[in-house]
């Protein structure tokens, strides 16, 4: 018996006992370390639920998606803990009445959800690279469509530089690079409608470099607001550049500010593009082939409760008709607004007029000047409002007949 207890214990034996004892340290260490890992969870959550705790995020594991504490900020999302992706949804409504009475033809009275748009943005692998996606429904030109208006991504280190390719909004015009929502009308001027270049697909350098500011792009042919398609029929590019300065405090891509500006703001800008015609349009008097050239001058001017706007547009056309001389068109708006009551009631006038030179897209009739009286009620700002304006349409056609035309339009908008 005694020599039995005493006998060695095998390598192998032995080599098997601490092969166990390994996995079971092993397995309570893991043990551990949960526990210790759900604590520090428990101890964060607790933490900020205190009064005394910071608003924002709430604490949770690296790497975890997690909601913001308050459901809404400047939209609905959600972030990783290390802010390396982050993801946010907007939308925005403006529903409007319009009655129209044309000098001749058939009185309109009608109903339209003008814009009806969803929008997701954010940040992906990093504070630099930006991304951002917009689809637009509208039942404008008696149809009930559904499409991408936006699709874009961008990297930007410092204020100076912003690289942006995709699908995007053009810096071209004052009035349309402002979100529609901010505007001071429904809706853009005549004259926005005749010479904008709305949106193309290409790509984008934009910077500030102090009181200056801006932008060159080179894109595909750019559509008109009644134009279709997005590639290149002819293979030929545009190019567009923007220089704005700010005079005074920076002015900005917003018409109407329903809280009082403390200083007074003043920016000036212009821009030129090159812009190879692929589609007909209605608004523009252009043709597929013809190769349009425009500049713009444009500036802002907002003190205390009041703001003024205007742009001066120029486009020579080559036209793609054999034998057709250039046409060379012309077009402004110049429009003020003024609180009443500030944050509350907002009076806005506006004229705008469009000079084109000579037929040439058989849809045009001729020219139009338009004078505008607007009254805006605030509820939330710009989020939440109501706008109605009325205007007297004066036409005069290439042959040189006139008419006078007028119009009503009422419009609800909501955006989050």
């Amino acid at each position: 018996m005694l020599c039995v207890l005493s006998a060695p214990v095998l390598p192998a034996e032995r080599s098997a006992e601490i092969a166990a004892l390994k996995r079971t340290v092993a397995a309570q260490s893991l043990q551990i370390q949960e526990l210790v890992q759900r604590l520090s969870i428990l101890e964060k959550r607790t933490t900020a639920s205190e009064p005394a705790g910071q608003p924002g995020l709430a604490p949770d594991t690296p790497g975890v998606i997690r909601p913001s504490q308050s459901p809404y900020d400047g939209g609905f999302g959600t972030r990783t803990e290390d802010d390396a992706f982050s993801l946010k949804a907007n939308g925005f409504l403006q529903a409007r009445f319009t009655a129209s009475r044309p000098a001749a033809g058939t009185d309109v009275d009608n109903f339209d959800v003008a814009l009806a748009r969803f929008a997701l943005s954010g940040n992906a692998f990093g504070p630099d690279v930006h991304y951002f996606m917009q689809y637009e429904a509208t039942t404008f030109s008696n149809s009930n469509r559904v499409g991408m208006l936006d699709w874009w991504m961008a990297w930007s280190s410092s204020p100076n530089l912003q690289l942006q390719a995709g699908r995007f909004i053009l810096p071209y015009s004052r009035q349309f690079y402002t979100h529609p929502g901010d505007l001071l009308f429904p809706d853009l001027s005549e004259a926005d409608y005749a010479f904008d270049l709305p949106r193309a697909v290409g790509a984008h350098a934009s910077g500030d470099a102090g009181w200056l500011h801006y932008d060159a792009a080179i894109v595909n042919s750019v559509r008109a607001l009644d134009g279709g398609g997005q590639q290149n029929a002819s293979g030929s590019l545009g190019a567009l550049v923007r220089l704005e300065a700010d005079i005074l405090e920076p002015y900005g891509y917003n018409e109407s500010s329903p809280k009082p500006v403390e200083e007074a703001q003043l920016s000036v800008g212009v821009a030129a593009a090159y812009n190879p015609v692929d589609e007909a349009s209605g608004f523009q008097n252009l043709m597929p082939g013809d190769r349009a050239r425009n500049l713009t001058v444009d500036l802002g001017f907002r003190e205390d409760r009041l703001s003024i706007q205007a742009a001066r547009y120029f486009r020579t056309a080559d036209l793609a008709l054999a034998g057709a001389p250039d046409n060379d068109d012309r077009g402004y708006y110049a429009q003020v607004g003024y609180y009443l009551v500030p944050e509350r009631w907002e009076l806005a006038l506006r004229t705008s007029g469009v000079d084109f030179d000579a037929a040439n897209n058989p849809a045009v009739a001729g020219d139009v000047t338009a004078y505008t009286v607007g009254l805006n009620r605030y509820f939330r700002g710009h989020d939440l409002k109501l706008q109605a304006d009325f205007s007297i349409l004066e036409r005069e056609t290439f042959a040189g007949l006139d008419s006078t035309g007028r119009r009503l339009r009422i419009q609800s908008q909501l955006r989050f």
